[in-house]
């Protein structure tokens, strides 16, 4: 077999070998990832809009309190429905969520504060539930509300009090 004829066989043969394996790890990538794009984008909005403008481990922290919310029997078992549960998050009922979320779809969350939103939910997603703040690593699974001005808060972070 003269080497062209070789070449010929090998390199789509390499070509496919290849492909196969990095769409196998992607796949398998895919299948290990605990949380939907929706979930994703409907967390990255809420924390923008609830904590947009403080600490990362405020964003945290806020998204900590959405996904203890998600597993207590006592709130809706999704994201969304957390977020969307009656009198719960005022960005809901003024607008700004639904209008965040639509910075989502339209790439907004690529950078600047919005980038470190989507990095929290990430995080959020994947099951961190643990924040360091001024030095000290909290644990954030007791905590399910938040707020600027909560009566006996057993922790604060930034701007928020979480109880």
């Amino acid at each position: 077999m003269n080497s062209k004829k070789a070449f010929k066989i090998i390199i789509p043969f390499v070509f496919a070998v290849a492909l196969s394996v990095l769409l196998m790890g992607t796949t398998a990538e895919a299948a290990k990832k605990p949380y939907t794009d929706k979930d994703l984008k409907y967390m990255a909005a809420i924390i923008y809009c609830e904590a947009g403008n403080q600490s990362y481990a405020g964003k945290v922290a806020v998204g900590c309190v959405v996904m203890n919310r998600v597993k207590s029997s006592k709130f809706p078992n999704t994201v969304l429905r957390v977020i969307k549960q009656k009198g719960q998050f005022s960005p809901v009922r003024q607008g700004k969520f639904s209008r965040e979320v639509r910075n989502v779809n339209r790439g907004k969350y690529a950078y600047g504060a919005r980038r470190s939103c989507m990095k929290a939910a990430q995080e959020v997603l994947e099951g961190q539930r643990s924040v360091t703040y001024k030095g000290r690593k909290l644990s954030m699974r007791k905590y399910h509300f938040f707020s600027g001005r909560l009566s006996r808060p057993k922790l604060r972070i930034g701007g928020h009090q979480f109880k």
